[in-house]
């Protein structure tokens, strides 16, 4: 895990601003968010390898 920093505190100020005032909220968002990071944004470098590539062939050039 990274060491904590200062410009971790305020992107968590941001955050915490943006939150539902009631407590059961607030924690229900940050549940779902971290859900969020952990299935979307964490990709294995097995997964990276095997990405489909997509490549323009051809097109209207124009000479």
């Amino acid at each position: 895990m990274a060491k904590e920093e200062s410009w971790h505190r305020r992107q968590a100020v941001m955050l915490a601003s943006q939150l539902p005032e009631k407590t059961e909220d607030a924690l229900l968002v940050l549940r779902l968010a971290t859900q969020l990071v952990a299935d979307f944004l964490t990709v294995d470098e097995e997964e990276k390898k095997s990405a489909p590539v997509i490549a323009l062939i051809g097109g209207n050039d124009r000479a």
